[in-house]
């Protein structure tokens, strides 16, 4: 190939790149900071605006900053990547993300469809995510899909840990678990609340150092009666606002604004002005009843992991 050819060649692949994957420009990045600055979101009248909005917004989808514009500036066009990124992984804190902004938009229906053709591991943890959605669409949701397939997400050869008694308790932290496999069972029902050394989300309170705290049938107890003790300042609290809102998490104040976490890693600040009414949750955030989504073997596995996080 002559020299000539050769740059030809090369300018023809920049150009392919450019045409074939749009990217942010330094002018995009200055046009949304401004419309930040003056709270100006809706760009739905100005095309110019819009597109810039797109172009910097999907530049940073690997990113945290990403939820919160989408949210922002309203970007419905962004659901198709938002479901994507639940069907690709429902275990991870960008799919609680993304379970949020797809009722936020209205457009559980598309979640619906993803969850029905789910298999019975990720339908498991779509359903966790969906529960954390406080909206009567999210409870619809759930009760249709129980309804039609909750005997499918039980392995038939192994029963939901049923607990009745502290006997009952006592004969299953006597039994040996699986380690490995327990980190697998932490991963799928408690990563959006707790940390445990590097897994999971610093919502609840830190697992990392657990097993030097409470044996084994206590840890049981922990997770089948949340309502028996709920940790210091982590106490759950129900925040309506002016639209209509309602959100439950662990609250924290700012100057004007209150900052509400939520199930998940998510977060959502509220002006104080915005709030009608405020009122502290007399029951855990954590979901009552939780171990009966589980296999008892689960259980056991899932005590067995807690217990050898130490020090």
């Amino acid at each position: 190939m002559t020299f000539p050819s050769m740059i030809f060649f090369g300018l023809f692949l920049f150009g392919f790149k450019v045409l074939g994957q749009e990217e942010a420009s330094p002018k995009d990045r200055l046009i949304v900071e401004s419309l930040i600055r003056l709270n100006r979101f809706d760009v739905s009248e100005n095309e110019k605006w819009k597109a810039s909005v797109l172009r910097y917004v999907r530049s940073l989808r690997s990113q945290e900053e990403y939820f919160d514009l989408v949210e922002q500036f309203s970007i419905v066009e962004e659901v198709p990547e938002l479901v994507r990124l639940v069907e690709k992984d429902a275990t991870t804190a960008e799919a609680s993300q993304a379970v949020k902004l797809i009722f936020h938009f209205g457009e559980h229906k598309k979640l619906s469809k993803l969850l029905f053709s789910a298999s019975k591991e990720n339908a498991s943890s779509i359903i966790t995510l969906i529960g954390f959605v406080k909206t009567p669409e999210s409870r619809k949701l759930l009760e249709s899909f129980e309804a039609m397939n909750e005997p499918a997400l039980f392995d038939s050869n192994n029963a939901p840990a049923r607990l009745f008694t502290s006997e009952d308790i006592e004969l299953l932290s006597a039994r040996n678990g699986n380690v490995k496999k327990g980190r697998v069972v932490f991963q799928k029902f408690c990563f959006s609340c707790h940390k445990a050394g590097n897994l999971g989300m610093d919502f609840g309170p830190g697992l990392s150092e657990i097993g030097d705290k409470l044996p084994k049938s206590e840890l049981i107890l922990s997770i089948v009666k949340p309502n028996a003790g709920i940790s210091f300042d982590y106490e759950g609290w129900t925040v309506e606002t002016k639209e209509g809102d309602i959100l439950s998490g662990i609250v924290s104040e700012a100057d004007e604004d209150l900052i509400v976490r939520m199930v998940g890693g998510l977060s959502q600040r509220i002006k104080k002005a915005d709030i009608t009414k405020q009122t502290k949750m007399e029951i855990s955030l954590m979901p009552e009843g939780l171990h009966l989504a589980m296999s008892e073997m689960d259980l056991v596995d899932l005590i067995e992991f807690l217990s050898n996080l130490r020090k």
